[in-house]
């Protein structure tokens, strides 16, 4: 993940009014930083990036202010959170994967403060859903090998952990902005890779038009009607036109600055297509397995809520507060293996 400017989405950074400017020029900064940095010749380029950059920080902002309070995750509330007891398979479970997340772990490695009570932070989990054959109790009747769908979550991870609530919440504005960028950047190489491909393809057309005005191209020359291949002749040309024509810059594989400011611009200016978050209602009973809809509404369902992306990306999240006593310490495996070897 690229790291942000440290000043950035401090408390006092956003007001009622919107992100202040200082803000909008710092985030500028950090897109031209992330992406192509030529383009800060172009003399107008924070002119045309600043209303994209507004938009998403504006995004960004709200969408991690709409996030719900922190729950708390540990043992007792995998006893009366629903949530949570869907998250885990078990206590162990959940104890194994607090002792196994990275981002944890350098933050407690790291860590320059007080130790605090609690390391909040945002839990983020991959939903899968499989069929199974399963039992179904109809009346009286057991009914066996029933067509289920059995949900379960799965590569958990704990992201930007703080010791407080609004610690973690600014360092998710600056993970979401460079998840941003990230994508801009992703646009610039696919754009890249594309003129690169399309140059690619302008060559070997060149070398063809070359053979056919030759007499060169073999058979092809002997079949056609008039005794030359003028058609194939005419198609290479117009082909090499229509590249001529997408590339804009005959002659070099770099996008132009014009082009690549054009398509950061685009993605910052549609934050909401390439990171949102949207409610998600499952209903699960106590084995995991999805109810039908015919029962009541009212049970095992849970309110969950799906980070998403045009990339395709989905993720369950939830705002959390771990308990710093929950998390195990990693054993001592040298400890370990000279206790195993007496």
């Amino acid at each position: 993940m690229l790291r942000f400017l440290s000043s950035l989405f401090t408390p006092t950074a956003a007001g009622d009014a919107g992100p202040d400017r200082a803000l909008i020029d710092a985030a500028i900064e950090r897109a031209v930083d992330g992406t192509d940095r030529r383009v800060r010749a172009l003399g107008d380029y924070r002119q045309r990036l600043r209303e994209p950059v507004a938009r998403a920080v504006d995004h960004v902002i709200a969408l991690v202010d709409s996030m719900p309070p922190p729950t708390e995750i540990s043992a007792q509330s995998f006893g009366t959170d629903p949530r949570i007891r869907a998250f885990f398979s078990s206590v162990d479970h959940l104890h194994d994967v607090l002792g196994k997340l990275k981002d944890v772990r350098e933050y407690r490695r790291h860590c320059t403060e007080i130790p605090a009570d609690e390391i909040f932070g945002l839990l983020v989990m991959q939903k899968e859903e499989r069929t199974v054959l399963g039992m179904e109790l109809e009346g009286d009747t057991v009914r066996k090998d029933v067509v289920q769908v059995a949900v379960s979550f799965s590569h958990h991870r704990y992201i930007a952990p703080a010791s407080s609530e609004e610690g973690a919440r600014r360092e998710l504005k600056k993970r979401a902005f460079d998840f941003l960028i990230e994508r801009a950047l992703e646009r610039l190489a696919r754009e890249t890779r594309k003129r690169v491909e399309l140059e690619h393809q302008r060559r070997l057309l060149r070398r063809k038009l070359d053979a056919l005005r030759a007499g060169g191209w073999g058979i092809s020359s002997a079949l056609a009607d008039d005794g030359h291949d003028g058609g194939g002749i005419e198609a290479a040309e117009a082909e090499i036109e229509s590249i001529d024509a997408e590339l804009g810059q005959v002659g070099t594989n770099a996008l132009g600055l014009d082009q690549s400011l054009d398509c950061i611009a685009e993605v910052l200016g549609q934050p909401g297509k390439w990171l949102d978050i949207r409610p998600v209602v499952l209903r699960l009973d106590y084995r995991g397995i999805k109810l039908a809809d015919f029962e009541p509404s009212s049970a095992g369902e849970l309110q969950l809520t799906e980070l998403f992306s045009a990339t395709g990306a989905r993720r369950i999240i939830l705002p959390g507060r771990i308990p710093k006593g929950e998390i195990p310490d990693r054993p001592d495996v040298v400890k370990e293996l000279s206790r195993y070897l007496g």
